[in-house]
Order: C-alpha cells, then sequence, then structure tokens
C-alpha cells in the first residue's frame, strides 16, 4: 500500500506556480528524505502530501484513498518547521504533548490511561520526560523541536512527516530525533522529512528525493555528505532561525 502516490501535481501559491507536474510516491514502511535548497519547493511538496496546499492539477491519494475522500488524519502526524511549541499559551511540555492524542476520538472525551501512556512513552523517545512539568516558553529552541515532534508521536501514527526538524537544532537533540525516528522506523512506521543535510539522520534514510526548482530532479539513494557536512559535529543553522514563528496553521492532523 502506498502511503502516498503524487501524481502529475502542479502547485500554485501566490499565483506563481511553484509546483511543476511532480510525481512521487511513498510507501508504507519507507523512510524518505525530501532535499532541497532553500525555495526548491519542498516544503511545498511535503504540504501538499498532507493536505495543507491544494493541487491546481494533478491527482493525489493518501493510504489508496484519493485526498477529497480521506478521513483518516489520525494515521499520519505531521511537524512543521518554526512552530513555537506553546503557540504564546502558557502550558507545560506534558499538556503539549497530550493535545497530539486528541483526534484520536472524540474531541470531548477525557484523557484516558492509555492515552496518557502514550504521552509519557513519547516524552522518553524524544529525550524530554524529565522535564514533563516544565513549561515550554522556559525550553530552548532544539527542546521545543523535540515537544513537537513528541505530540505527534503520541498520536501513534503510521506515518510521520517533518519539515527541516533538525535546521537549527543543537547535536545532542539531533542524535535523540535519529533515535526516536528510528523506532518508529524499526516498528513499521513511515517518515518523510524535509532537510538541508541529514546528519546523524543519515544511516536511517534509504531513499532521497531531490526537488530543484518545484521538479524533482533525482530519486534514489541519499547522497553522501561532503566537505564540512560530513563532520559528525556540524550543525545547520538558517539566516530565518531568529525570526519569530508564523501563527500555528490549522491542521486536520494531529
Amino acid at each position: 500500500m502506498s502511503v502516498f502516490d503524487l501524481q502529475g501535481g502542479c502547485v500554485d501559491l501566490g499565483g506563481r506556480e511553484v509546483l511543476h507536474d511532480v510525481s512521487v510516491r511513498v510507501d508504507e514502511g519507507e523512510f524518505v528524505a525530501v532535499l532541497g535548497a532553500n525555495g526548491s519547493g519542498k516544503t511545498t511538496l511535503v504540504r501538499t502530501l498532507v493536505g495543507l496546499v491544494p493541487l491546481r492539477r494533478g491527482s493525489l491519494t493518501v493510504f489508496d484513498v484519493p485526498l477529497a475522500r480521506f478521513r483518516q488524519w489520525p494515521r499520519l502526524g505531521y511537524v512543521p518547521q518554526r512552530l513555537q511549541a506553546g503557540g504564546g499559551v502558557p502550558c507545560t511540555v506534558r499538556e503539549v504533548v497530550a493535545s497530539g492524542r486528541t483526534g484520536r476520538g472524540s474531541r470531548f472525551r477525557r484523557m484516558g490511561r492509555d492515552d496518557w501512556a502514550a504521552v509519557d512513552h513519547a516524552l522518553e523517545d524524544v529525550g524530554m520526560a524529565d522535564r514533563a512539568r516544565r513549561a515550554v516558553t522556559d525550553l530552548s529552541g532544539g527542546q521545543q523541536q523535540r515537544v513537537l515532534i513528541a505530540r505527534a508521536l503520541a498520536g501513534e501514527p503510521e506515518v510521520l512527516v517533518l519539515d527541516e526538524p533538525t535546521a537549527g537544532v543543537d547535536a545532542d537533540s539531533q542524535d535523540t530525533l535519529a533515535g526516536a525516528l528510528g523506532h518508529l522506523s524499526q516498528a513499521g512506521g513511515s517518515v518523510v522529512l524535509v532537510a538541508h543535510e541529514l546528519g546523524p539522520l543519515q544511516g536511517l534514510i534509504r531513499r532521497a528525493v531531490v526537488v530543484s526548482e518545484g521538479r524533482i530532479v533525482s530519486d534514489g539513494p541519499p547522497p553522501e555528505p561532503e566537505g564540512h557536512h560530513a563532520d559528525p559535529t556540524h550543525v545547520h543553522t538558517h539566516a530565518h532561525e531568529s525570526a519569530a514563528p508564523p501563527a500555528r496553521p490549522t491542521l486536520r492532523i494531529t
């Protein structure tokens, strides 16, 4: 079964076509990196796959169901880039991660024992169990990124989609992320992530989709790191990391 199957996808943003006749399929159990330079279209591609950006032309199925008819959003976990974990609202780490369970039943149901067990397991996976009672506003950027990933993991998704989860994140957080994604992959889950370079994730990824100017220019084994990117101590930082995070988008997935 395919997780995502996009065929002939064209996407317009701001009156300009940013994806041009893109076709890509991700099957169950795959660990795929989407690579490319800033402005290449890789973020637009993954946002299209999870239904956040509409297609102007082409077709998309999610778990072999046409997007327009797909309703099982808890099967997907999505972690956007540069989204503040608390959204400006005072709350603890555990409360933020618990919000990842809300899509698994009625929005009015109370959290049960299984829900809290999933929350605690997700916190352990990302190395944040010892900070569960801390306010998210007191955390570093890398720690907040781990909380967002734990929130997605708490929903026990079958596929996890992450947009540049290691950008501007310290080496320890990158290693922890690699461990958590490795566990998900070993359990049969699928992972799709956007990245500039792979770092500690290099050993997990078997396939890289390279995007350039809104087109897929390569789809196959991931490239080997070169130059200073091959140094395991290298941490990639974007110039935009110091900018204020955008307002939280309205998502249909946990």
